[in-house]
């Protein structure tokens, strides 16, 4: 027998009685493996992105910051989720535990509150990444002020739900609400516009923060190649836009949906595809040093098979470049770091090259020295330290590791029959 509350949906009586096999149904296994697989990957991502600012980069930005906060409002709505799950979310509605109703109800008022956060905490930590490049641009302004507004757009939100009733703890707790009680409440078309009007404001941010890296990585100082792949890239929050341009008019129609526990619980799931679609928008752009080291120690070792060096690549077997001028490969000497002119400087996280991971080359001659920055896409793989002297020197790939190339260039005097220097030598004679 359905529960009075179920009535709210439709503004009308329950329905009729269901069949056994209908009332037997159950999504509960369908939803948690979704939710699972889809934390799993989020969270991977997030591990590899903390793991290369600490390891590898060794910093610690803003956006890692607002990644930290989402990565626990993202395990917070997992707990919640599966809570639900366990009181009966996947049944039908005409199913669904009658003792359940009421902490059902409160339980998600609180995993509304938390997921709306998690959005807002994942634009936050894109906004922050996206100040790195926008540095002293025109840009700058713009994300700042999509930032503040982001702020006061969550604070908002939250208000909507924490103030939909008064007393405000008719908001989670139902029994409080007619016909057992007296709360008044927001009506349901009410909150309907409100949910809606704010997944229009989710959709309109995932957009600006999808295109705006176009039209700023173009400019870069890099090679085609590496500008398409960074665009594309920086550009993954149009699937989390394109999720919740879905979800909208199941939000819509969340209402109309009798079965709120059933064939409703799948809107549950969208919000969860939401969330985890951005953590991974905003996780891939800062894991490129990770795969470039990863790709560029891949291919040379695939090179020192092909070229006969008993199977081991240059950076295994080389403490790093020789001198032209000795020609000996045992004077071969590590290259250390001397960008800006000391070694222990700290490196900003709003520099372009921690960013993308660039390498400057120097090439010095007698006339003066050429500077080059350059991204590893395309560029040469060659080892510059063995691993020796990586740890020694506390040196990374992409860590601002210097190539200097010393270039001798010597003059050499021919003297031809009839010169001046031989006709000199015949009158001292």
């Amino acid at each position: 027998m359905a529960h009075p509350l179920l009535s709210r949906q439709l503004g009308g009586p329950p329905p009729p009685p269901r069949s056994p096999k209908y009332l037997a149904e159950n999504l509960a296994s369908r939803l948690l493996a979704i939710e699972g697989a889809l934390f799993a990957l989020s969270m991977g991502a997030i591990l590899m992105r903390f793991y290369v600012r600490v390891f590898v980069l060794k910093m610690f930005g803003w956006d890692d910051w607002m990644m930290v906060i989402s990565a626990c409002l993202s395990t917070i709505c997992l707990g919640l989720f599966v809570h639900v799950v366990g009181m009966g979310l996947g049944r039908h509605a005409e199913a669904f535990p009658p003792e359940n109703i009421f902490p059902f109800f409160k339980v998600m008022y609180f995993y509304s509150i938390s997921i709306i956060y998690a959005y807002s905490f994942i634009k936050l930590s894109i906004g922050f990444f996206l100040l790195r490049l926008a540095d002293r641009t025109k840009w700058r302004p713009i994300l700042i002020g999509m930032l503040v507004f982001i702020g006061l757009f969550t604070i908002g939100s939250t208000f909507a739900i924490i103030f939909q009733c008064t007393p405000v703890a008719a908001g989670y707790d139902f029994t409080l609400r007619p016909p057992m009680g007296a709360a008044k409440c927001f009506d349901s078309k009410t909150f309907k516009n409100i949910g809606v009007f704010n997944s229009s404001i989710n959709i309109a941010t995932d957009l600006l923060f999808a295109l705006i890296p176009i039209p700023m990585v173009w400019k870069l100082q890099v090679n085609l190649p590496t500008r398409i792949g960074l665009a594309i890239i920086l550009s993954l929050g149009l699937f989390a836009s394109g999720v919740a341009i879905y979800k909208t008019p199941l939000q819509y129609n969340f209402f109309r949906e009798l079965d709120f526990s059933g064939t409703g619980s799948w809107y549950y799931i969208w919000q969860q595809v939401e969330m985890h679609i951005g953590i991974l928008a905003a996780c891939l752009p800062t894991l490129r040093p990770l795969f470039a080291s990863f790709f560029g120690h891949v291919c040379t070792i695939t090179r020192g098979r092909t070229t006969g060096s008993n199977g081991i690549s240059t950076p295994f077997n080389s403490s790093g470049y020789v001198k032209h001028s000795e020609g000996n490969a045992g004077n071969s000497f590590p290259m250390k770091n001397i960008r800006k002119g000391s070694q222990s400087a700290a490196r900003s996280p709003y520099d372009e090259e921690m960013i993308l991971d660039k390498e400057t080359y120097i090439t010095m001659t007698n006339g003066g020295r050429r500077t080059r920055r350059c991204s590893q896409v395309g560029d040469s793989d060659e080892g510059i330290l063995s691993h020796e002297h990586r740890r020694l020197e506390g040196l990374t790939r992409g860590m601002g590791i210097i190539r200097t190339t010393e270039v001798s260039v010597t003059q050499r005097s021919i003297t031809l029959p009839g010169s001046f220097e031989s006709k000199c030598g015949a009158l001292a004679g």
